[in-house]
């Protein structure tokens, strides 16, 4: 995007340097129609070419002439009655029909006040002048000219008697001319010189809703000064204007209001729109007056009015635009304070400034002219791209400061901008901040002083550390004004850096000794502070990174004791700084004995309590981290008042060993103790009724948390992993309604009492891993089940631990990989996205598989659906052969019915992997021995409207798998062949990483892909589909690679990324040993699967009132599972209507054992005897 500022004009579309050539007899028609012509040329923004020259002199066509005619794009040739006369006039025709030939010119005559057939038999006056001619010129001079009179009458073109008026004929050329000119645009020769325009103004042009809306529409276009937003506006109205019947650019807006001249805009905005110059006669006209509002609302207008920064002024300009314009006209507001459009638009568009690609581009652009830099150039071009961060102005003026200048000047003129703002660049930025009231201009200094220098805060932490009330209208008024950026998805507060350079340079005038300013940030200023004491009251904000420190830094015991004012204190380091702040051995730091700092951040802090003489009583963020602290306060004197205080982070104080008395920190959020690891007890927050976060990961001594916990009613996440002698949960005595996340990894503790699990009723993540001593998560498992929020449980590396109870219907992931002695899982629940079971080696059973028929909505925010029971090698025949099988089926089903009903519009949308010990694939799918090829015959009617897709299973041997590679990739190429008519290749990536190096036997794959339906297929085949549903045969070859993984043990054999395994590679076997695809079809209209097996329908109806007949009795075993208060006889009507064959899932055979449901609208795959005689599965 090309650097604009709000006191440009509208740039003409950057074509060549003239649209339109205009060739005329001067002595006709130069001060009549000609010129009338020329002005409503250049008033419709089209660039025209008249020669200015009184008198023509020689024959010859004058250079600058002949110039204009080759680099037009028209040429309108006005035929006069004495056009002929000229030698200069036929010389510019026959040049411009040369033109016309050879470069696809377009020409345009206009026959005025003389008849074509004269001009082409050159009769009347025009043999007259040839008469003449012939004294001077030979025959063959005189047949060019002829010949060039001749073609250009039956060109098309326009003749005055066919018009009342010249005014008429003036406006039919224009017409014509703008029609041309847009057929001949493209996108590169209208934004040629501007970069990332095209996507920025489809954007626009999506909000102006040109060809939906039938309303008047106003849209707004905000943003940082210099950011483009006049130039996207010139550039729209370029495009659009000759589409209405009233169009007006008034620029300056904010300029103009604060002449005194909104009186004069106005005039010209109405006169412009209406075309009628009765207005300049009226004393003060405005849009609703009758007249003026009579005529706008019969024509769609458009209009841009650019720079405004008044609410009050746009009303003045525009009052009632809705009601007062014709119906789809548009209305462009542009303005740096998104509040000025709020009220008085339909939607503001924010502009987004350029990337890096773009920003060196238009730098290049004005800095080399588009010639390619040396490559000593390239690097410091993109230093000044990344200084000015997608600024097209900033970006505009350096270009042309630097331009010719050696690579000297340029290192050179680098340094000086990191320490002196370009005075133009500030010049524009300063306008938006000259605009604010005292507070406005405090907090936007506060925030890139302090707020924006070195690590990110959110908004609300913004506020929370503010003295004033006011700061949340404050920071929405500089959001407004784009002086700072709030980010849409996690509310962090920034500041482009050419801002946060202005408020350096604010703040730097202020004196020139650094601890007479109100705020320090340079580590130079800093240090000199530190060492003199030279700080003064005037220092609010104190913000320093060690790394930036030149030298070690001896800080005197008195260097903050005259800063009374300081309320922002920040030191952060590393523990590799290169240099550091040396202290005394004495008592501590002298503080000023103020109440005023609300922010106090030190790394390593090197002392051992907090400074005796600060007083935190206005304390929001306290942050002493790997701290010398042993304790944070007298522990014997009464507790400091501490209502303020939201966050307080001691991590990795190694010598703390009891939390610091917080019982008048009523109002914390949030406390970390992380890794302190002299820590033996946490009391004396049972006040905290705010706490939201409790950190005591790591706390390798903290033997026990006390049972007052559960007063905590705010607590939302609570982490204990790492506390290796925490032998046991603490009793939740009461409901924490809350608590939403607990991680209890790597503690010792044997279970959870039930009493816990009873009153965590929010609880949805509960990490268990790495606990080695726990065999069972409840002594009654069955209340596993309540928690009904839950999603995530991670028991993984649990050796201990022997069976997984019934879970909760709401999990969505389950990870139990590397339990050595785990035998059963009971059931897996419906909303179950994610199970791994890598290398249970114990794993036996799964009792049953639940799965809805149709996926809600919300899963397709899962990008993958994974279950893995990698080297499950004691798998119970059921569950290896009819569990896993069908439940995959099932699975695929649900989701590629899903694809269908939510029309889901995201590209990254879910896929299923399933991996399981097996030698054989399920019969569902259409099996081929071959490694990696299939080829089928298709059913005349195969691509119905009840197809969903395709589904690919393999057989895969990876014993010969190197350990250097991690993880697999499969990719299919499809090919469908119409009776030996046609043959469309299709290649679909299929990406699956495998943990390939670690299987120990032959493993059953599963895949289906978003990419594998039927709905996506249609679109990646367009224009094939129809030829392709007509196919009678379909090929798919299938590539294995194995890869690894960057940054793991093997990365330095990456390059090996394309390395292939297949069928016939010398040495190796075929990692692929069999293959299969399923033809998926929804065999039911509606998604109702309604077939009935009678036998098994029977045999479910006798058995449910067997059971029924037991009061209480429960149904598990054959009722869906999760519906164990339902009664039994209503579960068997429910039956009746919603059992189905298990051929509609796939065609399996089934016993009366192996029961399939479809109850409320899930299928159940159970598992209910010991019989091994169950035969392999086809689902």
């Amino acid at each position: 995007m090309a650097a604009s500022s709000s006191s440009s004009h509208p740039p003409p579309p950057p074509l060549d340097k003239h649209d339109v050539l205009i060739s005329f007899r001067g002595g006709d028609t130069r001060y009549s129609f000609t010129s009338f012509l020329y002005e409503e040329l250049r008033r419709n923004q089209i660039k025209a070419y008249m020669d200015v020259r009184e008198f023509e002199t020689g024959d010859k066509i004058s250079p600058a002439l002949e110039k204009a005619i080759k680099e037009s794009k028209i040429s309108v040739i006005i035929f006069s009655e004495n056009y002929a006369s000229s030698t200069w006039c036929l010389n510019e025709l026959v040049l411009i029909l040369e033109c016309m030939e050879k470069n696809g010119q377009t020409v345009l005559p206009v026959f005025y006040q003389v008849d074509a057939f004269i001009v082409r038999d050159q009769t009347e006056s025009y043999a007259v002048a040839f008469e003449e001619h012939k004294k001077s010129f030979n025959d063959t001079q005189l047949n060019q000219w002829r010949k060039a009179l001749n073609e250009a009458t039956y060109l098309h073109g326009l003749n005055s008697n066919d018009y009342r008026s010249g005014p008429l004929l003036v406006g039919k050329i224009v017409d014509d001319v703008w029609s041309q000119l847009r057929k001949r645009q493209t996108s590169n020769d209208l934004y040629k010189g501007f970069y990332g325009i095209p996507e920025r103004i489809g954007e626009i042009e999506r909000l102006l809703s040109i060809n939906g809306s039938t309303g008047a529409r106003v849209i707004g276009i905000c943003g940082m000064g210099g950011s483009g937003k006049t130039t996207l506006a010139s550039a729209i109205f370029q495009k659009l204007h000759r589409d209405f019947e009233g169009h007006c650019f008034l620029k300056n807006v904010k300029d103009a209001s604060a002449g005194h001249r909104l009186d004069e805009l106005r005039e010209k905005l109405l006169l412009d729109l209406s075309k009628d110059r009765a207005i300049l006669r009226v004393d003060t006209p405005y849009v609703a007056s009758p007249p003026i509002g009579d005529r706008l609302r019969s024509i769609k207008v458009l209009t841009v009015l650019d720079d405004v920064d008044s609410s009050s002024d746009l009303k003045y300009l525009i009052k009632e635009p809705y009601e007062k314009f014709g119906p789809g006209s548009r209305i462009i507001v542009t303005a740096r304070d998104a509040q000025v459009l709020k009220n008085e638009t339909d939607q503001i568009y924010t502009v987004e400034l350029l990337n890096y690609t773009e920003s060196l581009d238009l730098f290049h652009l004005h800095a080399f002219k588009n010639e390619r830099p040396a490559k000593d150039y390239e690097v410091l071009s993109g230093r000044v791209a990344y200084y000015a961060n997608g600024n097209p102005l900033a970006l505009t003026l350096l270009a042309k400061m630097l331009h010719s200048r050696s690579i000297e000047e340029w290192v050179s003129a680098l340094k000086k901008l990191e320490k002196v703002p370009n005075k133009d660049i500030q010049k524009v930025l300063r306008t938006s901040y000259e605009g604010l009231d005292d507070m406005e201009k405090d907090l936007f200094l506060d925030i890139a002083c302090f707020f924006a220098h070195y690590e990110e805060f959110k908004r609300d932490e913004v506020e929370s550390i503010l003295y004033e009330e006011e700061s949340t209208i404050e920071i929405s008024i500089l959001n407004d004004k784009s002086l700072v950026t709030i980010d849409e998805d996690d509310d962090v507060i920034s500041m482009h850096n050419l801002l946060q350079q202005m408020g350096f340079a604010m703040v730097c005038e202020e004196d020139k000794e650094p601890g007479k300013r109100s705020r320090l940030w340079i580590a130079k200023d800093i240090s000199n502070v530190l060492e003199k004491a030279s700080g003064t009251e005037k220092i609010k904000s104190l913000s320093l990174h060690l790394c930036d420190l030149e030298k070690n830094v001896k800080v005197s015991p008195k260097a903050f004791s005259k800063m009374s004012n300081l309320q922002y204190l920040k030191i952060i380091s590393h523990k590799d700084a290169q240099f550091k702040l040396i202290h005394d051995d004495g008592p501590g730091l002298e503080f000023y004995s103020s109440d005023k700092l609300r922010y106090f951040c030190w790394d390593f802090y090197p002392y051992k309590s907090f400074p005796s003489g600060l007083n935190p009583e206005n304390l929001v963020r306290l942050s002493l981290t790997d701290s010398q602290l042993v304790q944070l306060w007298n522990e014997d004197e009464p507790p400091p008042a501490l209502e303020k205080l939201k966050s307080i982070d001691l991590h990795r104080s190694k010598n703390l060993t009891q939390l610091p008395n917080l019982s008048r920190a009523t109002n914390i959020e949030s406390i970390c103790l992380r890794s302190c690891t002299s820590l033996v007890q946490v009391a004396g927050i049972s006040a905290a009724n705010n706490l939201r976060r409790l950190f005591l990961c790591d706390c390798t001594e903290l033997k026990i948390l006390p049972t007052s916990i559960c007063n905590l009613k705010s607590l939302e996440f609570l982490d204990l992993s790492g506390c290796l002698n925490l032998e046991s949960f603490p009793q939740i005595l009461e409901p924490m309604e809350r608590l939403r996340r607990i991680s209890l990894k790597e503690t010792t503790i044997k279970e959870l009492p039930q009493s816990s699990i009873e009153n965590l009723k929010a609880l949805s993540r509960l990490d268990l891993s790495h606990c080695k001593t726990i065999e069972f998560l409840l002594k009654d498992m069955c209340r596993l089940r309540h928690i009904y929020k839950l999603e995530y449980l991670d028991v993984s590396s649990c050796e201990k631990l022997e069976s997984i109870p019934e879970l909760p219907p709401s999990l969505t992931c389950l990870d139990v990989k590397f339990c050595d002695n785990l035998k059963s899982i009971q059931t897996l629940p419906p909303s179950l996205t994610c199970l791994d079971a890598k290398d249970c080696k114990s794993l036996e059973k799964i009792s049953s598989w639940r799965t809805p028929l149709v996926q809600e909505q919300r899963c397709f925010s899962y990008i993958r659906f994974d279950y893995t029971f990698d080297n499950c090698q004691k798998l119970d025949h059921k569950t290896r052969n009819y569990i896993i099988p069908l439940g995959a089926s099932a699975e695929i089903l649900s989701l590629a019915r899903s694809t269908r009903k939510w029309k889901c519009k995201c590209d990254r949308a879910a896929s299923i992997v399933i991996c399981y010990p097996g030698d054989d694939i399920p019969d569902y799918f259409t099996r081929h021995d071959s490694e990696t090829t299939i080829n089928i015959d298709l059913h005349p009617n195969w691509c119905n409207a009840n197809f969903l897709g395709f589904a690919f299973s393999f057989i895969l041997d990876l014993s010969i798998a190197s350990e250097a590679f991690d993880h697999a990739k499969i990719e299919c190429v499809f090919s469908f062949m119409n009776g030996g008519v046609g043959e469309y290749p299709y290649e679909v990536p299929v990406k699956w990483h495998f943990p390939c190096s670690k299987l120990n036997s032959d493993h059953v794959l599963i895949l289906y892909d978003h990419d594998l339906s039927c709905k996506n297929l249609q679109k990646k085949f367009a224009a094939n589909w129809s030829s392709i549903c007509n196919a009678t045969k379909a090929s798919f070859d299938f590539r294995f690679s194995l890869h690894d993984v960057a940054g793991s043990k093997n990365s330095r054999i990456r390059k090996s990324e394309h390395w292939l395994i297949k069928a016939g590679d010398g040495c190796h076997k075929s990692i692929i040993k069999k293959c299969g695809v399923w033809l998926i079809y929804d065999q039911e209209d509606g998604g109702k699967l309604m077939d009935i097996d009678k036998k098994l329908k029977e045999e479910e109806t006798k058995r449910s009132a067997q059971l029924s007949q037991v009061d209480g009795g429960s149904t598990h075993e054959f009722v869906c599972l999760g519906d164990d208060k339902a009664n039994a006889n209503t579960v068997a009507a429910e039956r009746e209507t919603k059992r189905v064959r298990l051929s509609q899932v796939g065609g399996a055979s089934t016993s009366t054992h192996e029961v399939v449901r479809f109850v409320d609208d899930k299928v159940n795959i159970t598992n209910t005897d010991d019989d091994e005689s169950h035969p392999n599965t086809s689902a």
